[in-house]
């Protein structure tokens, strides 16, 4: 698949954006994204046209697999392929590998195991296997954010058409595989050798727990970043490919989440400060365009809201209310904290005069102020700062390893600048790599603890080992009987966080037109009646819920148990009064 993808991305680096030869460093995993970039929007356009099957998104791969080849046969007959060298301090080399490997150990086994996150199993992954089992795009109201942007959820149902769930883990995985290259190879580009380790460590340790699931975060996070670098590379070049692929991998970040679009106003303003040519505007605004538009053109055709639900107040609610609306933000607030403290050092960075003197320190400390203070005034929850991470990670490595830098010059046994020779000792190596396995050891140990807790759940069959989803996801149990049920239509109760597992088309939700906060706390009679009305015949209860409803003592009469387990209830429906 990496290569499949690195094959669109040199189509369309060579065949339209008439790059250089992306063979290595930074261009090899620019090529890479920009070639997840086109994947979606091919599979964009199956899935809007009904073609979104096994056959055509077989032979999607099969055509990158095909420029994949021609790419590397062209430059290896022209000697253009990269070659190994010797480091001038292999050492010192290979204890950074050690290091930057040591991080990613449990990222390799995360994306093994069954899914069990919430929001996996809440929307994601339902989503994506409605498109993947009718092989259009499909709007589906019983699932939560039906309108959402959903350009990473392709590539998932794609991947559940190949190989299942575990594929899906792993196209996710790949993207933060792919900002980690990212990371590495931008430290050593503008920084050392030690700022590229310590920046990639410092990433892998933020988002290893998001390696295991099939959320979107790291792949936004690599269109972001992608963007960040294309950016970059324009205001240094000012060559109009690198402006297209900005455009087009920051269209890719708002056509995944909406919290990109926050992005937009900064990177505009970059642009539209260096480049005043008609041509090129119209140029980038279809670049952009293409990944995005499909979805906020069609949320503001059928809702009246490009960004539904987040328009409401603006725009008028469609499937949501104003309760939901409050709701949706009361649940933000609650989960408001602060992003991981390695991060920290990132703030002494807007004092370090040797950053804002040069042009990717500016612009990595200007996206990073933009960022933070549009994180504060909305959200405030670390997980939708995760775009910029890896800029922040660039920029507190680069603290820590300038400041320890200055701090061994000025240690007492170290030789400084001006001084007769042999009159001060300098640091001893010994010293120095002693502090390097020590924290080589560090490392590893910590990273194989985390990686033990995913080893023992690899999903060497179909959901895990036996058990395995039962002790993680709530009733799967119960669940996993009634799918094998025929013509059952359920309505839930607080078990959304299970929805991948229960039987299709269930529906029962916190927001949306079959909100559980309009049948809480009905009478019996009345519950029973509004549910037969709405076409259903079993509902489905955690148990405390089932318990309070229990409480009214004609609940018995209008519903009947049908099965349970340790976590829930399920109930027919009988005829209503």
């Amino acid at each position: 698949m990496l290569l499949a993808l690195w094959g669109w991305g040199w189509g369309l680096w060579r065949g339209v954006l008439r790059l250089p030869q992306p063979l290595a460093g930074l261009q090899a995993g620019l090529c890479a994204s920009a070639g997840m970039g086109v994947a979606v929007l091919a599979l964009q356009v199956l899935a809007v046209s009904g073609w979104l099957r096994p056959g055509p998104v077989s032979a999607l791969l099969l055509m990158g697999l095909g420029l994949a080849a021609w790419s590397l046969a062209a430059a290896w007959r022209q000697g253009g392929l990269p070659r190994w060298q010797r480091p001038p301090n292999l050492a010192a080399s290979a204890l950074r590998l050690g290091l930057v490997l040591a991080a990613l150990y449990p990222t390799w086994l995360a994306p093994l195991t069954a899914p069990t996150a919430f929001d996996e199993l809440l929307y994601h992954l339902p989503h994506a296997r409605e498109w993947a089992q009718s092989g259009q795009l499909s709007v589906n109201p019983w699932l939560r954010y039906p309108w959402f942007p959903y350009n990473v959820e392709l590539l998932f149902a794609a991947a559940l058409q190949m190989q299942g769930e575990l594929m899906v883990h792993l196209v996710h995985a790949l993207a933060g595989w792919l900002c980690t290259w990212l990371v590495y190879q931008l430290g050593l580009r503008y920084a050392s050798p030690w700022t590229a380790c310590l920046a990639s460590v410092f990433w892998l340790q933020l988002s290893a727990p998001l390696f295991g699931t099939a959320y979107i975060d790291l792949t936004l996070t690599l269109f972001v970043l992608s963007a960040s670098v294309a950016t970059l590379l324009w205001l240094e070049t000012q060559t109009r490919g690198w402006l297209l692929l900005a455009c087009a991998m920051l269209g890719l970040a708002v056509g995944s989440k909406y919290q990109a679009l926050g992005y937009l106003p900064l990177f505009v303003a970059v642009w539209a400060w260096r480049e005043r040519r008609p041509s090129r505007i119209a140029q980038g605004a279809l670049a952009f365009a293409l990944p995005c538009g499909y979805w906020y053109l069609r949320n503001a055709l059928l809702t009246g809201d490009p960004v539904t639900p987040l328009g409401g107040p603006w725009f008028g609610f469609h499937d949501w209310n104003a309760w939901d609306y409050e709701a949706q933000f009361k649940d933000l607030k609650r989960v408001a904290n602060w992003p991981h403290p390695i991060l920290w050092p990132a703030l002494a960075a807007l004092a370090w005069p040797a950053l804002w003197r040069t042009q990717a320190g500016r612009w990595a400390l200007g996206l990073s102020v933009h960022a933070t203070l549009l994180w504060w005034a909305t959200s405030h929850y670390d997980r939708y700062l995760m775009p910029v991470f890896p800029v922040l990670a660039l920029l507190s490595a680069t603290v820590l390893v300038q400041g320890l830098a200055g701090w061994a010059q000025r240690w007492p046994g170290a030789a400084r600048p001006g001084t007769a020779a042999g009159s001060r000792r300098a640091v001893r190596p010994w010293v120095l790599g002693l502090l390097g396995l020590s924290a080589l050891g560090l490392m590893g140990a910590s990273a194989w603890n985390r990686g033990e807790r995913y080893r023992p759940h690899i999903a060497v069959q179909p959901g895990g080992p036996p058990g395995y989803l039962a002790q993680r996801v709530q009733a799967y149990e119960l669940l996993s009987r009634l799918r094998q049920r025929e013509g059952l239509r359920a309505y839930q109760f607080a078990l959304e966080g299970s929805l991948y597992y229960a039987p299709r088309h269930t529906r029962g939700e916190i927001f949306g037109p079959w909100r559980n906060q309009d049948y809480y706390g009905l009478p019996a009679a009345e519950l029973v009646q509004r549910l037969h009305q709405q076409g259903f015949n079993t509902v489905l209860m955690r148990r405390d819920v089932a318990e309070a409803f229990g409480r009214d003592p004609a609940f018995s009469r209008f519903f009947e148990l049908l099965d349970q387990d340790r976590d829930a209830q399920a109930f027919s429906l009988r005829p209503p009064p």
